[in-house]
């Protein structure tokens, strides 16, 4: 009978020995399941946050300069009860560039060029209104359209801008906004002009402090259209206004195809 009681005493210790062993093994693996848990949750080099910017304390973030649309915005000067120069007793200003700014937008976009206009009927809009629009769209081509009595074809302004105010963080200088892209607007002039010369139509290029492009940020033309004889009625007839729109179109087609070649300048 005693060595019957020293085996199953010998076998006792055996299982809790080895229950012993199987409980250390288990709390070992849960252990190590809740700590590779917690890395995988933080990631394998988790570090404290650091801030989304790296501007000073208190300074705003650097102004990021949106990417223009490949949109050209054509704005028909004057409109509403700002009728522009009275070309002779039945003919406005204000409705020459308007059915001028239509014509072109159906040619441009029959060339498959997103075109849209500042403003499409006989309403009242201030230069700042047409600027803030355009700055709000970020075209990658803004023109605005004039007329004149004078005979002797196009001519094509840029901007000339004067001394600039103190900037603001993002914010620049209202009266000089141009001022990033009056380079590309200086470039754009003089391929426009050559476009135009080239399609037998007279143009030439101007500078002047003329608003709304001053206020524009982005590459920015003034067009003015005039006779070519001393028929100011010609500026309303369809003959002229299908050659005129159709020249226009050409010239920033062009115009375009160039910028996509050399995408800075658009800047």
């Amino acid at each position: 009978m005693r060595s019957n009681n020293k085996k199953h005493g010998g076998w006792g210790r055996f299982w809790l020995a080895l229950n012993a062993i199987l409980l250390l093994l288990a709390i070992g693996l849960i252990r190590a399941q809740t700590i590779s848990g917690t890395a995988g949750a933080q990631g394998p080099s988790a570090s404290p946050q650091t801030p989304a910017t790296l501007s000073p304390p208190g300074q705003p973030p650097p102004p990021s300069s949106p990417t223009p649309k490949p949109l050209v915005m054509i704005d028909p000067a004057h409109g509403g009860s700002e009728s522009g120069a009275a070309l002779n007793p039945a003919i406005l200003e204000k409705d020459v560039t308007l059915a001028m700014a239509r014509r072109l937008r159906a040619d441009l976009n029959a060339r498959g060029i997103v075109a849209e206009l500042v403003r499409d009927d006989d309403e009242t809009l201030s230069t700042d209104d047409r600027a803030a629009k355009a700055n709000s769209e970020h075209p990658l081509l803004y023109i605005c359209l004039h007329a004149t009595s004078q005979a002797g074809g196009m001519k094509i302004y840029s901007a000339m801008l004067g001394e600039a105010q103190e900037s603001n963080g993002p914010f620049v200088d209202w009266n000089t906004a141009q001022s990033s892209s009056l380079a590309s607007s200086r470039s754009a002039q003089q391929l426009m002009v050559a476009a135009i010369q080239k399609s037998g139509i007279s143009a030439r290029s101007l500078q002047a402090p003329l608003r709304p492009l001053n206020n524009v940020a982005t590459t920015t033309l003034g067009i003015e259209l005039g006779p070519t004889t001393a028929d100011v009625s010609q500026l309303m007839s369809a003959d002229y206004q299908q050659n005129a729109a159709a020249t226009l179109a050409n010239g920033i087609a062009a115009l375009l195809s160039a910028m996509a070649t050399n995408p800075g300048a658009s800047r």
